[in-house]
């Protein structure tokens, strides 16, 4: 089965968006308005203190593939 190649542009736009959410996360936690409550599969959820609403954070996980070694021809 062939795998798909994921160039490296993809990634850094994957690690972008990455950083962007733990920001987001890092500046709710800062404010003080919010405070952890669990994690359901790749949320984490954080209920803001004053009226009890819950506020759901995305946090993506791309991680880079493994390079693939291909086998090499041995010349005759």
């Amino acid at each position: 089965m062939a795998q798909r190649h994921i160039s490296t542009s993809d990634l850094d736009f994957f690690s972008k968006i990455q950083n962007i959410a733990e920001k987001f996360e890092a500046d709710l936690i800062a404010s003080g308005r919010f405070k952890y409550v669990r994690t359901e599969g790749n949320r984490k959820i954080y209920v803001e203190k004053a009226t009890g609403h819950e506020v759901p954070v995305l946090m993506p996980t791309w991680t880079k593939p493994k390079p693939v070694s291909l086998p090499v021809k041995q010349p005759f």
